[in-house]
């Protein structure tokens, strides 16, 4: 049982381990925060993974700040040493998931991306000139009864 005490044991101390935990979680959370809010993309593709990595880097970093929160203020349920190591594995199945989805499908998605953009505008002032509007013979109120005429 000696290996699990390690983990349950209450550990108000807060050593060089966990401060490096907790400065990482406070970085997931800003660069969730950028992603979020703050970097722009051209390819609706990368803009959605990058918009959905932010949400779920500020989820997981602000989860990993309250436990450090939670740890310094000696909260004694959140003050063993196992709520940190569950983090760490949530963290790192959320980065393998990261790899395998810039890796695998977020290409695919980027060329179909691509084959779906519409054809640049031609230049307005290239395009032949339109025919001018005839000038008006009848009022505005004329022309309203008339269009109430025809629609009866």
């Amino acid at each position: 049982m000696g290996f699990f005490d390690y983990f349950i044991t209450v550990s108000p101390q807060f050593g060089s381990y966990a401060w490096t935990f907790f400065i990482v979680q406070i970085i997931l959370v800003a660069s969730g925060a950028y992603f979020i809010w703050l970097h722009t993309e051209r390819n609706v593709a990368r803009a959605t993974f990058f918009r959905q990595l932010g949400i779920a880097l500020l989820i997981v970093g602000g989860f990993g700040v309250a436990l450090g929160v939670a740890r310094m203020l000696n909260v004694p349920t959140f003050n063993q040493r196992f709520w940190f190591y569950i983090q760490l594995v949530i963290e790192l199945i959320l980065g393998g998931y990261v790899v395998y989805y810039m890796r695998n499908v977020l290409p695919e998605l980027v060329r179909n991306a691509r084959t779906r953009t519409p054809a640049p505008r031609q230049n307005p002032a290239a395009a032949a000139p339109a025919t001018p509007r005839p000038v008006a013979t009848t009022g505005r109120r004329e022309a309203r009864r008339e269009r109430k005429r025809k629609s009866k």
